[in-house]
C-alpha cells in the first residue's frame, strides 16, 4: 500500500497566474521556478507533498468542471484573504470532518 504522496501536479495554460495566487492567498514560497522549453511552472512544498504548478501544451481555457479537483484547506482564513468559494463548506456524510 501507497504511504505517501510525493507530489501533485496542477497544469494551466496560465501556470504563472495560478502559481501568484497560491503565493498570495495561501502564503507558499517558491522552492524552485523552471522555464525550460520542455518543463515550465513553479514547484512549492507544502508538509510532506510538492506541489507543482506548470504549463503544459494540452491544458487550454477555463475548467468548466468545477468538482473535478478540491483541496481541503482552512475556510475561514482563505475567506479572510478573499478567496471566492464555489461552494460552501460541508461535512462528509461518512467522515467526521468539514470540507470546503
Amino acid at each position: 500500500m501507497i504511504k505517501d504522496i510525493s507530489a501533485i501536479l496542477i497544469w494551466s495554460e496560465n501556470y504563472r497566474k495560478l502559481a501568484d495566487w497560491y503565493i498570495e492567498k495561501l502564503g507558499l514560497e517558491v522552492l524552485e521556478e523552471l522555464n525550460h522549453s520542455e518543463d515550465t511552472g513553479v514547484g512549492f512544498q507544502v508538509g510532506h507533498v510538492y506541489l507543482w504548478i506548470g504549463q503544459h501544451s494540452k491544458v487550454k481555457g477555463k475548467n468548466e468542471d468545477i468538482h473535478r479537483h478540491m483541496f481541503n484547506f482552512v475556510y475561514e482564513e482563505l475567506k479572510s484573504k478573499g478567496v471566492r468559494f464555489l461552494a460552501k463548506p460541508f461535512k462528509a456524510p461518512t467522515f467526521d470532518k468539514v470540507y470546503i
